[in-house]
């Protein structure tokens, strides 16, 4: 990939993840404020992903035929017609938690299929050897712009009215889809199949079943998304529960959240070079140490040192085993895996959300991150076997 797509793509990315980060404090913020129960929350995070469990399989076809370029471009226009659509019920007072939960939802599925069309756009234009340096630049990106996101949302939340504040969320978005579609990109013609949509689908889980090693990839990145989406999710109740704070600190932990990925990113290829075969178990076990802090400790510089080490902890676990994944996944494959890959993050949120809003409401925010700190600690266990099989060891050998 070129120095000016690498530019476009990293512009696309901070700017669609600054967006998304603002959007999301400020609606977690506004919705616990408005109806004081923490099951909303849980449901909020929930809902947004069960349109993922059906539409991953079909994205991951999509992206692996059709023109990446054109579906990311097309995802983000969607998503900009439904912020509007947001902001005007916000503009003429006829707001419900129902209507932000459905906005929601429609968010995260088009999410579904803006981010696998630009994973797999950077696969196709990239050189293998390329991979871990890009996707840990495109996750410097990501976590820059959320950092950005978080700490404007929790400001705007403080000072602001929605449609006022809802207005700069679109703009980020229209950026987003501005420099995305200005990337230069043209399909590789090879990626063009005569096979039926079904067969595709179907061939997609046959190559699935033939590389266990992926199997044991999901698994970890399912922990790190769980953890990831999680802790976004419930911050906001965790700060005004919990922690007894205002919108203000909300933001500030949003952003620290933020800047331990920042870390993460800047130190992926330090971190790939240094622990090899065995990168996921400390980033794990940073993960799991950060959840502990964070749930076990009512101080806030606790909670800032606990909520840093799991935005260290999760980027990571995401951005480095996703480079893992693109260098052992058939160029013909990229889309179909990132979808399924997709398919398991969202699934174990969809799941587990609700146990852990019913968990906040019931006990206290706290418990949502001592919950999660059970399979943070069990996966500590998967990462060390995973780090055994021979594919794994061949591929985290090689200097990132």
């Amino acid at each position: 990939m070129n120095r000016s797509n690498t530019f476009k793509l990293l512009a696309g990315y901070f700017f669609y993840e600054c967006g998304r980060a603002m959007y999301f404090v400020l609606v977690t913020w506004y919705l616990y404020q408005w109806t004081e129960n923490a099951l909303y929350t849980g449901l909020f995070v929930s809902f947004g992903f069960i349109p993922g469990l059906l539409s991953n399989v079909i994205f991951g076809v999509l992206v692996d035929r059709y023109n990446r370029k054109k579906l990311a471009t097309f995802a983000g226009g969607i998503s900009i017609v439904i912020l509007t659509i947001l902001w005007g019920t916000f503009l003429t007072s006829w707001i419900h938690p129902w209507y932000i939960i459905l906005t929601h939802m429609i968010l995260q599925t088009t999410g579904s299929l803006f981010r696998p069309s630009l994973q797999a756009l950077v696969a196709e234009e990239s050189k293998r050897e390329e991979l871990p340096r890009i996707f840990s630049l495109s996750g410097s990106a990501t976590i820059s712009g959320s950092l950005c996101g978080a700490g404007i949302g929790g400001i705007l939340s403080s000072f602001l009215t929605m449609p006022l504040s809802l207005l700069i969320v679109i703009f980020c978005y229209s950026g987003a889809l501005i420099v995305i579609s200005c990337l230069s990109y043209t399909p590789d013609p090879d990626r063009k199949s005569e096979h039926a949509f079904f067969k595709e689908i179907c061939s997609g889980f046959k190559y699935l079943h033939a590389h266990t090693m992926l199997y044991g990839l999901f698994v970890m990145m399912m922990l790190g998304q769980l953890t990831f989406h999680t802790t976004l999710g419930f911050l906001s109740v965790y700060t005004n529960d919990y922690l007894k704070q205002s919108a203000l600190v909300y933001g500030a932990l949003d952003v620290t959240f933020s800047a331990g990925g920042i870390i993460a990113g800047l130190l992926g290829a330090w971190w790939w070079r240094q622990m090899q075969n065995q990168l996921a178990v400390y980033a794990l076990f940073t993960m799991a140490a950060g959840l502990i802090m964070a749930g076990a400790l009512p101080y806030l510089g606790t909670a800032f040192a606990g909520i840093f080490l799991i935005g260290i902890g999760t980027s990571i676990v995401r951005a480095l085993l996703q480079s893992v994944q693109q260098l052992a996944t058939d160029r013909k494959f990229h889309g179909r895996m990132a979808s399924f890959r997709m398919l398991c993050n969202q699934a174990s949120v969809v799941l587990t959300a609700p146990m852990f809003g019913w968990a906040a409401s019931a006990n206290g925010a706290n418990y949502v991150f001592l919950l999660l700190a059970i399979p943070s600690s069990l996966g500590l266990v998967w990462a060390w076997f995973q780090s055994k099989h021979p594919q794994f060891r061949e591929i985290t050998s090689k200097t990132a």
